[in-house]
Formats: C-alpha cells, sequence, structure tokens
C-alpha cells in the first residue's frame, strides 16, 4: 500500500501521534504541515549518510579485494638454487 500511494509512516515524538508523509519531497505541493516538511528533510539527509558510509565500506571491500586478488595471481618464480 505505501508504494501504491507513495506515504510512509511516521509518528511524533513530541505528541506521539502517527501519520502520513508522501515521499515526492519537503517541497511537494502534496505535504499539508511545517511537520510533514521538517520530517522529510532530517529523513532524506540521514538516508544520504546512511549512502555515503555503504559507499565508503563498499569501496574499502573493493580494494581489500583487488588487493587479495593481485597477491594470488602474482606468479611466483622459484629462486635458482645453485
Amino acid at each position: 500500500m505505501q508504494g501504491v500511494l507513495r506515504r510512509t509512516p511516521y509518528r511524533c515524538h513530541g505528541c506521539k501521534v502517527r501519520f502520513y508523509v508522501y515521499r515526492q519531497g519537503e517541497t511537494s505541493s502534496n505535504l499539508r504541515t511545517p511537520e510533514e516538511r521538517r520530517i522529510m528533510k532530517i529523513r532524506r539527509k540521514y538516508k544520504w549518510q546512511q549512502s555515503k558510509r555503504q559507499l565508503l565500506a563498499y569501496g574499502i571491500c573493493v580494494i581489500v579485494l583487488v588487493g587479495v586478488l593481485y597477491l594470488l595471481m602474482q606468479q611466483r618464480i622459484p629462486a635458482d638454487s645453485q
């Protein structure tokens, strides 16, 4: 139902009232109250922070993987034993 209506449930921490906000953005005409706009702005900020952390983690994993593959794929040349 959330996908069809493009709304997300939220609960106000001050008054504990549960309501829905539209996911189009904080400047959408469908958002009716300043509280909804504030929630969308906070939600967007946290989502961006989470995305940055995930990108950093994936980047570190890729670098480690490339390093391991490099070490595994190196051609080992035995030293001449005389």
